[in-house]
């Protein structure tokens, strides 16, 4: 009986719709309602996600999560100005129960809490073994002298659940350190200076796959980003755009390339990724 009101649960919860096809559950992140294009053709191990939290039904924001490379591809949110560059005080990073099976809950869990809910749901296999087939864990980081790179940062969200969700292995990808706490901190710094002007900021960031991997007892587990990528589009009080730009780094110095317009960031994604096509912004923010 008790597996079977937990199943019941389960169930409940995915309503919710954390792994949700075309970001239908909240396509509200997006500039205009519209996520990017062209990056669906990277890979056919895409997963759209509504990033959730414990106790809230409201999705905090999005992310496009490449399971072959255990990383989010790129995440979106809405940037809520906020003073300073304050960390969070919980840098617990979670797992996307979802990833595993969409009957598991919506909300991003510890692994031992994860794992108890696939034995829960009576899935076949080692809940360990489930989890790292479809993403990054914890320990997969220890000792790669690489980064959580948070692809959403904490600190452009207000204290509480906008900046814990913001702690899931499905908005990092392994990050050059320097790059991490020096430039690309400060770029983030920088954005959010600007965000302070308009009456809302959409932003995107995300990374571009590399050749090479993090790997454990000799297992490619995560693939090590070549680039690292942000972009914003600034809206006045009528929701119409007044400022865009995008920023791009090598993710191997301490140095990013800032204000670039949309399309000259869109088409060095274009090249570097190997895609026809990049659209970020619906009509480049313009």
């Amino acid at each position: 009986m008790i597996s079977f009101i937990l199943l019941l649960i389960s169930l409940a919860n995915a309503a919710l719709a954390k792994v949700s096809v075309g970001f239908n559950d909240c396509r509200g992140f997006f500039y205009a309602s519209t996520p990017p294009q062209g990056f669906e053709s990277i890979s056919s191990q895409m997963t759209p996600i509504c990033q959730m939290y414990e106790g809230y039904n409201n999705p905090f924001f999005a992310s496009l999560y490449h399971k072959q490379n255990r990383y989010g591809l790129y995440s979106a949110y809405i940037l809520a100005t906020r003073p300073g560059d304050v960390v969070g005080a919980d840098q617990t990073f979670r797992l996307e129960p979802q990833l595993v099976d969409t009957r598991l809950p919506s909300t991003i869990m510890l692994q031992p809490a994860t794992e108890t809910a696939i034995r829960n749901l009576g899935l076949s296999g080692v809940a360990g073994d489930l989890i790292r087939n479809v993403q990054a864990v914890n320990s997969d980081y220890t000792g790669s002298n690489y980064h959580k790179g948070h692809l959403n940062p904490n600190a452009d969200h207000p204290d509480g659940p906008a900046q814990k969700v913001t702690y899931t292995l499905t908005n990092v990808a392994p990050m050059y350190g320097a790059l991490n706490s020096g430039a690309w901190r400060n770029n983030e710094m920088r954005v959010r200076n600007i965000a302070a002007s308009c009456s809302k900021m959409h932003v995107i960031t995300g990374v571009v796959p590399g050749n090479n991997w993090i790997s454990v007892n000799g297992v490619q587990r995560i693939n090590i980003p070549s680039h690292v990528w942000s972009a914003y589009c600034c809206l006045d009080n009528n929701s119409r755009p007044i400022k865009a730009e995008g920023s791009l780094a090598s993710n191997s110095v301490n140095s990013v390339t800032t204000g670039l317009s949309i399309s000259n960031l869109q088409n060095q994604l274009r090249s570097l990724i190997g895609v026809s096509t990049i659209t970020l912004f619906q009509n480049n923010c313009a």
